[in-house]
């Protein structure tokens, strides 16, 4: 059963995902000081880093893809512009990537504030997808030489 302290150290590591890059800071602060004092705030840091960087990741990925789009939507508007009267569903394809974009990122917000809380009551929480994967690499002695 984690310390008072280990719960509130990892609940941070954890619950700094709502301030995105900032957070990523916090988190790897968090896991860098504590590591090697408590293996409960060493997994959960380790894993609230790892969230952090696929949700940056994602983020960077999934503007790339909006960027594009407006590119595709112009060369669609010029191909399509004699064709129609209306606005072509090209058009439309920027904004749905951005709200798909801004979901995906909701989601990930989401997750992270609910390792929060999980940490925060004591509880091992595991992220979907990352958390395992995270959890053999530090298992493997990876984690803490590498740094």
């Amino acid at each position: 059963i984690p310390t008072s302290d280990e719960r509130i150290m990892a609940g941070l590591a954890n619950g700094a995902v709502i301030v995105p890059m900032w957070g990523l800071l916090l988190a790897a602060i968090v896991w860098l000081i504590q590591r090697e004092k408590s293996e409960y705030v060493r997994q959960q840091g380790a894993q609230a880093i790892a969230w952090q960087v696929t949700q940056l990741g994602a983020f960077f990925l999934g503007m790339i893809v909006y960027a594009a789009s407006f590119f595709l939507m112009m060369g669609g508007a010029f191909i399509m512009a004699s064709e129609s009267a209306g606005p072509p569903m090209l058009f439309f394809f920027p904004f749905i990537v951005f709200g798909c974009l801004f979901l995906f990122q909701l989601v990930f917000i989401v997750v992270g504030i609910w390792a929060a809380v999980r940490t925060f009551q004591g509880h091992a929480y595991v992220y979907p997808v990352i958390g395992n994967f995270v959890r053999r690499f530090l298992a493997d002695g990876s984690g803490a030489e590498n740094v």
